[in-house]
């Protein structure tokens, strides 16, 4: 059974959806910014049309929001295990949504290989960050992968 991230991900060619996770990142962080603990129909809406988004984009954006709304704590505390001497509050707000985005896509997206979602994390650290951004987030998006996939692997032998 395919999952509704897979299934809107299948859907877009990579360039679309390299687009839509820029998209994601610019929502989850101006949830950040307003400190907004969900993400109504509303804030989407609002987002959605504000920044002309494609309508084939949507139901990508909308799910790995979610994903990373509904998730936030279990996200965080992998983000602050991984980013070793890094406290959560000390992460610049961007590359804090990066990685709040990337860490949602390999938990969800386990098909998907995990130095894809790296490197497109690394390039929306670039496009997004600072100077330091790529090789911060590509350091703790590799340990990240590990961990994430030791989780994985956990959960699927206590089935």
């Amino acid at each position: 059974m395919i999952s509704p991230i897979n299934r809107a991900a299948i859907a877009l060619k990579p360039a679309q959806l390299r687009e839509a996770r820029r998209f994601a990142v610019q929502l989850v962080y101006q949830l950040e910014a307003s400190q907004q603990p969900f993400l109504s129909e509303n804030t989407l809406s609002a987002f959605l049309s504000q920044n002309e988004v494609s309508n084939e984009l949507n139901d990508f954006i909308k799910i790995i929001s979610e994903a990373v709304v509904e998730r936030r704590e279990k996200i965080d505390a992998l983000i602050e295990k991984c980013a070793v001497n890094w406290k959560l509050t000390r992460i610049a707000r961007v590359d804090l949504a990066i990685l709040r985005i990337c860490t949602a896509e390999l938990l969800t997206r386990t098909e998907v290989p995990k130095d894809v979602i790296i490197f497109e994390g690394v390039e929306l650290g670039k496009q997004f960050g600072s100077t330091a951004s790529g090789s911060f987030i590509n350091g703790v998006l590799d340990s990240l992968a590990r961990a994430v996939a030791v989780e994985l692997n956990t959960a699927e032998s206590e089935s």
